[in-house]
């Protein structure tokens, strides 16, 4: 017996699907789960983890954000604050510094300590990233006090030191991971 004889049809296995069978007008083939029809489990896509997911949708069980998405959202926010509160640079501008670039803030994380920082054009071409700092402990970020700073740096500190505070507390009051 080869492979084309008409006894071996007599064993082979049998679906039960009717093709005779109508359509209904309210069918949608998209609420068919293709895999359960064909008895195999479904699968599931898997959904990219978003760390900002959880804090759009406010659940109430905080997450640890990642350091470096806090020190973005810092940086974005701190850079707003000095746009909004100081279009003039010669306001803070030390008398021996040629310009400081306002929109040269930048946030950086050194080991748990957040940075933020202003490029400052000194004389004779020198460049230097004033900063203020701020600790992330235990969930919080509070400022560090610098206890002597130059009266000349005083303004450009300060513009740092209230905006660095003002995204801190953007930050605080707007999510839950902080």
């Amino acid at each position: 017996m080869n492979n084309t004889s008409k006894a071996n049809h007599k064993n082979w296995f049998s679906d039960n699907m009717n093709f005779e069978q109508t359509i209904s007008p309210d069918f949608d083939a998209d609420d068919v789960d293709i895999f359960a029809e064909l008895g195999s489990p479904s699968v599931q896509p898997k959904q990219a983890l978003n760390p900002l997911h959880s804090i759009l949708l406010e659940e109430d069980a905080p997450t640890e954000a990642d350091p470096q998405l806090v020190a973005g959202l810092l940086q974005v926010l701190a850079q707003h604050s000095i746009r909004q509160h100081n279009s003039d640079p010669k306001n803070v501008v030390p008398e021996h510094a040629q310009n400081v670039d306002l929109n040269s803030a930048r946030v950086t994380l050194i080991d748990d300590e957040y940075r933020l920082s202003l490029l400052v054009e000194l004389q004779g071409n020198q460049h230097i990233r004033p900063c203020v700092r701020a600790q992330h402990d235990s969930g919080q970020i509070n400022l560090v006090e610098e206890p002597d700073i130059p009266s000349k740096w005083k303004p450009l500190y300060d513009l740092l030191e209230n905006a660095f505070n003002q995204a801190i507390l953007s930050l605080k009051t707007s999510t839950q991971f902080l």
